[in-house]
């Protein structure tokens, strides 16, 4: 809170240097009477002017400037503004209560000081008064324990009757404060601009959505990607732009505030204003102002060149796979040809010999279409698996999708002396997968249960009801009645290269890529040793929701 001042007595040097004249203005005397003017005045006049002679006029004027020159310099004194006077050789003769506050200074130190000791020394405004010259502009000036300031100065002359200039009255404004805003606001300013120079140039999407999930601010990469205009995606609400399955977690976000705990990242699809689909990363944090969340950031990171790349690693296993699988169907295939072969020829000897049936050779063609069925339908599974399959996902019965891959890998098994019991839970829900890539992680998962038996065994495949999150939920399990995995061995079986089998058997792959594919539709893959013996491998994948209508706009 401001002082509050208090009016102080002026205090002026009373010497030859003072800028005011004790001598009346001529202006202010009084002119001789004229006779003839007195004479045509009449009687009237004459009474006037008789009790004007009666004033002493000297009195009157001195006391009139007393007056005025009181009035001027208790005016000048209390100014909230810095007011100084000098002579014309630059001396200080007045120095009132705000230069004192300003300065440092008492007005006792500084008077019949040169004004210089207020750092007044360049320009030289004590020249261009000499020189009759008023000046203004802004200067650096000096307070008494050493700042230096900037000040706005307005100086000008006081002459005399001859208009030569006698002395000089200077006011002050200190502009450190209002340079320092004006530093702050620069400072801002830039900050500002850097800032958006930053948010312009990140190769990932920004966007800022309001609390009711509108979209509000959006940054030139995230209209690249999703092919709109500059300022195209403002007002439009986020549902616009999000693939159905996300939007539930994009209001999740919302909802908490900027984060879902124990979530800091997910990823999930965008549609383009064409309406093409593009996988994203998505990272989300609290916008936040003086009043609290206002909003929320979200940073999208565009994965198409990974997912591109994770597809190339997929089918370099899958190749891998294949090539191990391709001996497996060889064996498969090689008995009901060699059916088919034998069979063959005892037609053409019947024929030589018009030894024919009719009824036997019906059924013998009827073996021979069954034997070639199965070995094109095998061949047909084996291709359809090695074909690189568009990233699209579709809905079906996960038993019918584990009965396609077994049929690749479950004839050798049992050659091997594997057994196989399935359990398969009737009225699953749904699944939404991508049917290659779920074909591949239960081939894999089969194949080294497999492998884990070397002298026999028996592997089992369960599938049945579960949930994940509250919501329903498919379960798979493979089990094998091996040796198990110890302890220090199963830490590491999802990592990338890492495997027990020798190198011409195994690259490391199969786990680490199907511990992949389950995380990216939305599940998850555990590993548990049975107390009974061997190991148990589950996969929990998230039950197909049906589509929401009119979950368009908010």
């Amino acid at each position: 809170m401001e002082k509050e001042r208090t009016p102080r007595k002026p205090r002026i040097l009373s010497s030859e240097s003072s800028v005011i004249s004790e001598k009346p203005h001529k202006r202010l005397q009084r002119a001789p009477l004229d006779g003839k003017r007195d004479a045509l005045a009449g009687g009237a006049t004459a009474n006037r002017r008789n009790r004007v002679n009666q004033l002493n006029w000297d009195e009157f004027i001195l006391g009139l400037k007393k007056t005025t020159k009181e009035f001027i310099e208790n005016v000048l004194e209390n100014i909230i503004e810095s007011i100084v006077m000098t002579n014309i050789d630059g001396r200080l003769v007045f120095f009132n209560t705000f230069s004192e506050e300003m300065f440092g200074y008492r007005a006792e130190e500084v008077l019949n000081r040169h004004i210089a000791v207020l750092g007044a020394t360049d320009p030289d405004v004590i020249g261009e008064i000499r020189r009759n010259r008023p000046f203004h502009g802004e200067i650096t000036l000096r307070t008494k324990d050493g700042r230096i300031f900037p000040a706005h100065v307005r100086c000008v002359p006081l002459r005399d009757e001859k208009d030569r200039p006698i002395a000089m009255v200077g006011v002050a404004r200190d502009l450190s404060k209002e340079k320092e805003k004006e530093f702050i606001d620069h400072e801002i300013a830039r900050l500002k601009a850097f800032s958006e120079n930053i948010i312009a140039s990140v190769n990932d999407g920004i966007q800022i959505l309001d609390l009711q999930g509108t979209i509000t601010f959006a940054n030139p990469r995230l209209e690249e990607l999703l092919e709109y205009p500059p300022g195209g995606l403002l007002g439009l609400h986020f549902s616009r732009v999000v693939v159905t399955e996300g939007r539930s977690t994009f209001r999740k976000i919302i909802q908490w505030g900027g984060t879902i705990p124990g979530k800091t990242s997910f990823e999930t699809r965008l549609v383009s204003r064409s309406g093409r689909s593009l996988p994203v990363l998505v990272s989300s944090s609290p916008f936040v102002e003086d009043s609290g969340v206002v909003g929320i950031v979200i940073a999208v990171t565009d994965l198409s060149e990974m997912q591109r790349l994770k597809e190339d690693l997929f089918h370099s296993e899958k190749m891998c796979l294949i090539g191990t699988l391709a001996g497996e169907v060889a064996h498969e295939i090689n008995n009901p040809l060699g059916g088919l072969v034998m069979a063959v020829q005892m037609l053409k000897e019947d024929v030589r010999e018009a030894n024919i049936d009719p009824h036997a050779l019906l059924d013998e063609l009827t073996e021979i279409e069954a034997d070639a069925r199965r070995c094109r339908h095998i061949v047909n599974k084996l291709l359809e698996f090695s074909r690189r399959m568009p990233e699209e996902r579709t809905l079906l019965n996960i038993n019918d999708l584990i009965e396609d891959a077994l049929l690749l890998v479950q004839r050798q098994a049992e050659l091997d002396d594997v057994l196989f019991t399935k359990n398969y839970a009737e009225d699953l829900p749904l699944v939404r997968v991508n049917t290659n890539d779920l074909q591949q992680v239960i081939i894999n998962l089969v194949k080294n249960a497999r492998d884990a038996m070397p002298a026999g065994g028996c592997i089992d495949v369960t599938t049945c009801r579960a949930s994940t999150e509250g919501s329903d939920a498919v379960s798979v399990s493979v089990s094998d009645t091996g040796p198990g995995i110890p302890a220090p061995i199963a830490e590491r079986v999802f990592d990338s290269f890492f495997t027990t089998k020798p190198r011409s058997k195994g690259t490391g792959l199969g786990l680490a890529v199907g511990k992949r594919i389950v995380e990216d539709h939305g599940g998850r893959i555990s590993l548990t040793n049975r107390v009974e013996g061997g190991a148990t491998f589950r996969i929990v994948l998230p039950a197909a929701t049906p589509s929401l209508e009119g979950d368009e706009d908010a």
